[in-house]
């Protein structure tokens, strides 16, 4: 079997123990373990299914037994776990993904023996080693054996992570044990790992490392802490529907989620969760928006500064802000500074090139806390620690400006730079040493809620960086590609169901043009307050967004009635009601915002698109006259008044407007097809050709696009007096104009 029928067989026996169609389910796990050979998980399955026929016989003949469904969720749980272990033999056999490829890499050469206790003793070794040679670090020699003892440390550390993420699903036993072997990491250690368990259910669900995580939600470090529960809930987003059948660990959720600051964490994980998913737009904004502004920005600075040698400092200075002020950057950098607050992922691009180093070529790197005195960048610290007053590890340790994984590239990228260079970099950053202490004092009096939020929101920029950016990207599950609505989980919803949390997310998702989400938070808040305006008008948008135009209607017509003076609730109801072709409402409407606002140009506009629709167009161009009067005249209303002369038969003024729109430097394609169409009921068929020809080739639309915009017209065209004989002839015509006009 291929990879993709094997894994559509393991998710169809998932679907059908979910469903309680455990026949079928005994057929497909049993298919399955014979792809892996028989064995004794074979005989695991034959007795279950042994068991099944009795408790289905006892069933059917009518037998009462009060510990029926407790004995029918155990062996479900079961051929779970059977279909999971089926599942990942038959992955660790033949599967060339990373996970699977690295883990029979290691058992042929031993590694993956579980010995936790060894690891964790030697652990234990290094940090006492380290703790010794660190105050003992000014002697002589001490550095050298203190920087070997880190190095040590950290190799075991990441021994402990790929012990952790290629483990055998746990027992009890192991559960239990766990907690005291990792008593023996530091903290980063600990916050590492709960990756390497995040990673490992991902591969295979396994309820003692999700009670495990539960645990580390208690930590006293809020760094273990809220990754922690970062990752619980990824990995409840996953598993939902198997978590449900666990009274044991749902014990333990609810347990847990019971608790105010961990729902109060849990529903910040989920806004930045959303915001996260928007990266790649924010990254796209910065490559096309912000970097050539600045990079514009740089070159007319530069030229000033060749333009005004002589100028005093002063001079010089007024002259760079106003360059600043006049080129867009003020508002530009005010922009990137709010979106920065709000904890936009703002470096992405940035950083995306700078993970080639060979340091993030171990997988457990990419979710390293970052420690200035890690190995790998300890040598761009080292005897320089303090510039002016500024503490550089301090500062890059504690800013939440940058996430962990871009700290270790700037580091990696600075190593590179000549050390002279460095030390006046650094320099520099000192001359702003005071703002970087008041930032500091800042953030240490904090609240403790804002620090969760900035853990977590930096662990989250880490996960994307791994899901997106690791050469071997592929071979896992992207979790930031699932839908990640809580709220919409039956496990998780009732966690979330405060009002003021659901109106936070609802507004998010309408800020990231995740419609249908918000809709469906918008009508939950509705059951309870049907008369709120704001609640109204947001639906409404959401429904007019995804075309819903019936229900905008509605939603409007109600945000109406409570403000009947409202312009843009106005505007946009009659926006729907012309989408639907109830243009007389329509018009209705727009009448009222135009008595609102009398010198609007586009509510101008749609009264005559309005009276168009209706055939009035004589009215229309009334309106059309009025706007071209009022605001001087534009191409956007040009268009709609040369149309207007053509349908009332004025052909000499309609030329007139076209003549003016073809002359404009950027002419549209519907400017050339319209005064073709002119052209063509002035009987002038072979200038009508050449406009439409003209009009393909300035336009850069291919000949079928363009045929079927003429076909789209023709039946109006027949209405206003074309001949239908001449119809192919104008086709073939255009065809051999475009010819000549590409030659």
């Amino acid at each position: 079997m291929t990879i993709d029928e094997v894994r559509k067989l393991y998710r169809r026996i998932l679907d059908r123990l979910y469903q309680d169609r455990l026949y079928d389910a005994f057929l497909d796990i049993s298919y399955l373990m014979q792809q892996n050979g028989f064995g004794e998980v074979f005989d695991k399955l034959h007795e279950q299914e042994l068991n099944y026929s009795y408790l289905l016989q006892y069933r059917l003949d009518g037998y009462q037994d009060k510990d029926r469904d407790k004995v029918l969720s155990d062996m479900k749980r079961t051929l779970f776990q059977l279909a999971d272990q089926a599942w990942s033999d038959w992955q660790s056999a033949f599967s060339s993904q990373w996970y699977y490829s690295q883990k029979r890499y290691r058992n042929i050469n031993g590694q993956n023996k579980r010995d936790f206790a060894a690891l964790s003793q030697l652990l234990s070794r290094c940090r006492e080693d380290e703790h010794m040679l660190t105050e003992a670090a000014s002697q002589d020699g001490v550095a050298q054996r203190l920087a070997e003892v880190r190095g040590q440390k950290e190799q075991l550390t990441g021994d402990f992570f790929l012990q952790l993420l290629f483990d055998e699903p746990w027992k009890e036993g192991d559960y239990a044990r766990m907690p005291a072997h990792c008593q023996a990491l530091d903290e980063n250690g600990q916050a590492l790992c709960v990756s390497a368990l995040l990673l490992a259910v991902q591969q295979m669900f396994d309820e003692y490392k999700l009670l495990f995580l539960a645990d580390l939600c208690d930590s006293s470090s809020p760094l273990v802490a809220m990754r922690a529960l970062t990752a619980l809930m990824l990995l409840m987003d996953q598993y939902q529907k198997r978590i449900s059948g666990i009274p044991a660990l749902t014990s333990r959720l609810s347990l847990l989620f019971d608790r105010p600051e961990i729902r109060a964490a849990a529903s910040g994980i989920f806004a930045q969760l959303i915001r996260a998913k928007e990266a790649e737009q924010v990254s796209r904004r910065m490559k096309e928006e912000f970097l050539p502004e600045m990079n514009k920005l740089g070159s007319s600075i530069r030229q000033r500064l060749e333009d005004n040698k002589d100028q005093s400092q002063e001079d010089l200075k007024n002259d760079l802000e106003e360059l600043f002020e006049d080129g867009g950057m003020s508002e530009k950098m005010m922009e990137f500074s709010k979106m920065q607050t709000e904890g936009e992922d703002v470096y992405l691009s940035t950083f995306s090139s700078l993970k080639f180093y060979p340091f993030f070529k171990e997988i457990y790197n990419w979710f390293l806390p970052f420690d200035p005195n890690h190995t790998a960048i300890a040598s761009v610290f080292r005897g320089r620690q303090v510039f002016k007053g500024l503490d550089v590890p301090k500062v890059m340790t504690q800013s939440d400006l940058l996430c962990a994984s871009d700290k270790y590239s700037f580091c990696l990228n600075l190593a590179q730079v000549p050390e002279q260079y460095r030390d006046q970099m650094s320099a520099n950053m000192g001359a702003d040493s005071e703002a970087f202490e008041e930032m500091m004092h800042m953030e240490q009096n904090g609240s403790r809620r804002l620090k969760a939020e900035n853990i977590t929101n930096l662990y989250i920029q880490d996960l994307y960086r791994f899901y997106k950016l690791f050469p071997s990207k592929d071979d896992f599950d992207d979790v930031f590609a699932r839908p990640l609505d809580f709220y919409a989980n039956p496990l998780t919803a009732g966690y979330f169901t405060s009002e003021e949390y659901r109106r936070r997310i609802a507004a998010m998702y309408l800020k990231k043009n995740h419609f249908v989400q918000a809709l469906n938070l918008y009508r939950q808040l509705l059951e309870d307050h049907p008369a709120d305006f704001d609640l109204l008008r947001q639906s409404a948008w959401c429904c007019q967004q995804i075309q819903d135009y019936e229900s905008a209607v509605t939603y409007y017509e109600r945000a109406d009635l409570i403000r009947p003076d409202n312009a843009w609730v106005i505007k946009r109801l009659a926006a729907c009601l012309r989408q639907l072709g109830r243009n007389e409402q329509a018009l209705d409407c727009y009448r009222r915002a135009a008595a609102l606002n009398p010198d609007n140009l586009s509510l101008c506009l749609n009264q005559g698109h309005c009276l168009m629709d209706l055939g009035r167009y004589s009215d229309a161009l009334n309106c059309y006259y009025k706007a071209e009067f009022l605001f001087q005249g534009s191409p956007r209303i040009w268009r709609p008044v040369a149309w207007c002369l053509v349908l009332t038969g004025r052909y000499d003024q309609a030329e007139k407007y076209y003549d003016k729109l073809l002359a404009e430097e950027k002419p549209i394609i519907e400017d050339y097809l319209n005064a073709g169409h002119l052209k063509w009921l002035q009987g002038q068929l072979r200038r009508a050709v050449e406009l439409y020809a003209q009009g393909v080739g300035q336009c850069k639309i291919t000949e079928t696009e363009f045929v079927v915009l003429l076909e789209q017209d023709l039946p109006l065209l027949k209405d206003l007096g074309i001949s239908p004989a001449d119809i192919p002839f104008v086709i073939d015509g255009f065809k051999y104009e475009l010819v000549k006009w590409k030659i």
